[in-house]
């Protein structure tokens, strides 16, 4: 199985996109005057264009883990032998605790996409924009959590529409 790993943020600070509005009239988009934010670890299995998705407070090795243990689940329950890892070179992603894990793990196969490349990486068109399109441009949030239950929706109606 072939499978393509990246993250983004999700944002409590709203990006401002282009957007079709009422004539004479511009929306107001109300920023909090502070940002706050959550990781989103996503894992897209090609070409069958399911995924695994994990979101955290934090960016670091020890949530990178806990979403490769995530992937691995996943390719256990789907009778999975092999999974081919493709990875950006982000720091985390490059530690001793990262590289043990994987060895630990020989269903785990790592690749290392080439440097400042992102457009060889299909989750970044087929799940990240779309994600921050819809969950974070052009929308006011109150907390976090809010951010976080639309970013959860969002993956449950993507679930069931990736599939066309």
């Amino acid at each position: 199985m072939v499978a393509f790993q990246d993250e983004t943020w999700t944002e409590l600070y709203p990006r401002v996109e282009a957007k079709w509005m009422v004539k004479g009239k511009q929306d107001r988009i109300d920023t909090p005057g502070y940002n706050k934010r959550r990781n989103v670890f996503v894992t897209l299995f090609w070409p069958t264009k399911e995924f695994v998705y994990n979101t955290f407070g934090k960016r670091r090795s020890k949530e990178f883990k806990a979403h490769l243990s995530n992937v691995i689940a996943y390719a256990w329950r789907h009778g999975t032998k092999k999974i081919i890892l493709f990875i950006d070179h982000a720091t985390y992603h490059k530690t001793k605790n990262v590289k043990r894990f994987t060895k630990k793990h020989p269903i785990l196969k790592v690749k290392f996409l080439p440097k400042r490349a992102p457009h060889l990486n299909p989750v970044e068109k087929l799940v990240n924009a779309p994600l921050k399109s819809v969950v974070c441009s052009n929308r006011s949030y109150r907390s976090i959590e809010q951010v976080m239950k639309n970013t959860h929706r969002f993956f449950r109606k993507y679930r069931k529409n990736s599939y066309t």
